[in-house]
């Protein structure tokens, strides 16, 4: 993607972060509201218990691969010489990373709506406020590349980005 602001960059990476929060958050809505009227499917405390650090444990690997995977990215675009190319990558890097949280809510969603445990939701508003703690920022962003100079000045003032001129 190529941005011409970095006000533009932060409107677009908090949209893309609001719609995949509010599509978890309503899919849990969803599946609550459709377990009011019917009996759980899995109604019996050891199999609950079994299919709670079953989806635990999925979302908690899940997640580190992601982490880890994100980390590994990140350190190749720090070695990037160009604002504009790190932010490209952060980009891709903060919509895989809420893209995880998002997959990994939804699975504890299901687990409440086979199980209507309360466990489930604890764990579901759990994945919920880690994903808005990783919340990207400008302040974010600064940390995450160590920036110092004219660009954290550019990024922590939502200011436009230089262009190259293409003379030939």
């Amino acid at each position: 993607m190529n941005f011409l602001s970095v006000k533009e960059f932060f409107y677009k990476i908090n949209t893309i972060g609001f719609i995949l929060l509010l599509m978890s958050v309503l899919v849990f809505v969803f599946l609550h509201y459709f377990t009011l009227d019917r009996f759980p499917d899995i109604y019996e405390t050891q199999a609950q218990i079994v299919l709670l650090e079953v989806l635990v444990a999925v979302a908690v690997v899940g997640l580190t691969s992601v982490h880890w995977l994100c980390r590994i990215r990140m350190q190749r675009l720090r070695s990037q010489a160009e604002l504009a190319k790190k932010m490209d990558g952060y980009f891709v890097l903060v919509v895989i990373r809420h893209g995880a949280y998002v997959v990994a809510s939804m699975i504890m969603a299901a687990g409440y709506y086979l199980t209507h445990s309360a466990y489930f939701t604890g764990s579901f508003i759990v994945m919920v406020l880690v994903l808005l703690a990783q919340w990207p920022g400008p302040a974010r962003f600064c940390l995450a590349f160590r920036l110092r100079g004219p660009d954290r000045d550019l990024v922590m003032h939502n200011q436009d980005l230089p262009r190259q001129s293409r003379r030939a």
